[in-house]
């Protein structure tokens, strides 16, 4: 069989690839949101107003500093300062919340995905990410996502002129 006219066999196989490469980072089902929340996206398993979502705010110095205040005002506690699922009510959590830092880099955490993991929080995997859809403008989730991109750093991303 023919992995291009199987993309459903090329999704599961990476998902395997992803549950066995990541155990050695610390990441398995039992103490990560990160292959549950991924499993469900590969599947399709979001909803539709979140498919294909692009971010419609520019990189920029302002977008990035104020993605980092919110950040740190939001998100920081749970994710700690540098995206890696550390902050201080992080550790009481289980699962433990993600390591950003790590899965930003992920080919598979696209825009779409974190405007889904943003908005909707966790409740629907079992976990305590809370939903900020309520809480937040769409301008400001798509700030966070911008900095976390950034590799939660103001520098990164941002030309220099």
């Amino acid at each position: 069989m023919k992995l291009l006219h199987a993309p459903h066999t090329l999704l599961l196989l990476l998902s395997a690839t992803m549950i066995t490469g990541c155990q050695h980072l610390g990441i398995s089902e039992s103490n990560s949101i990160f292959i549950g929340r991924y499993t469900t996206y590969i599947q399709g398993n979001i909803p539709e107003q979140y498919d294909d979502l692009k971010n419609p705010y520019p990189v920029s110095a302002e977008n990035i500093v104020d993605g980092k205040n919110l950040y740190l005002a939001q998100c920081q506690i749970c994710h700690g300062e540098s995206g890696k699922g550390d902050g201080i009510a992080g550790k009481e959590l289980l699962p433990s919340p993600a390591n950003l830092s790590l899965t930003r880099r992920l080919p598979i955490t696209t825009d779409a995905f974190f405007f889904w993991t943003v908005s909707e929080g966790g409740q629907r995997l079992d976990t305590a990410m809370p939903a900020f859809k309520n809480q937040l403008s769409d301008k400001e989730m798509w700030q966070i996502i911008h900095y976390i991109n950034a590799g939660f750093s103001i520098d990164q991303g941002v030309s220099k002129s």
